[in-house]
């Protein structure tokens, strides 16, 4: 249990990584000027779904970090662990799907692989007997 309570805070820490790259989205992307052209419906629905981003990817990264050792010995465990990972994985997938092949691709994929994958290993761990 020691080395996937490792491997969840390196999870979790990677996860607060993106908390702080999203939150510099706004400004990186420019999104005053090009979410302007939006209808402000549109453009409400996508910072709201945004802002519910930055929560999960907060809540991502906190829980490991703080409470691993509990997650790992409860049965909750498999939802919240298969969330993450899934997250993760619809980042993957959409990568390629909405986003097509560029040259931060491979920056992106292994960002986002090596969280679905450390998210993972517990769910396929059998546990010890004490």
């Amino acid at each position: 249990m020691k080395n996937q309570t490792l491997l969840l805070r390196i999870a979790g820490l990677i996860s607060l990584l993106f908390v702080v790259f999203h939150l510099f989205f706004y400004r990186v992307f420019n999104w005053e000027n090009d979410l302007g052209c939006l209808p402000n419906v549109d453009r409400a629905i996508f910072l709201t779904y945004h802002a519910i981003c930055l929560l999960l990817l907060l809540f991502m990264g906190i829980i490991p970090i703080s409470q691993a050792k509990a997650l790992l010995s409860s049965s909750v465990k498999y939802g919240v662990l298969s969330l993450f990972s899934f997250f993760y994985l619809i980042r993957v997938i959409t990568e390629f799907t909405f986003f097509g092949i560029s040259s931060t691709s491979p920056i992106i994929l292994i960002m986002c692989l090596v969280p679905m994958i450390l998210y993972a290993i517990p769910l396929f761990s059998k546990p010890r007997m004490k």
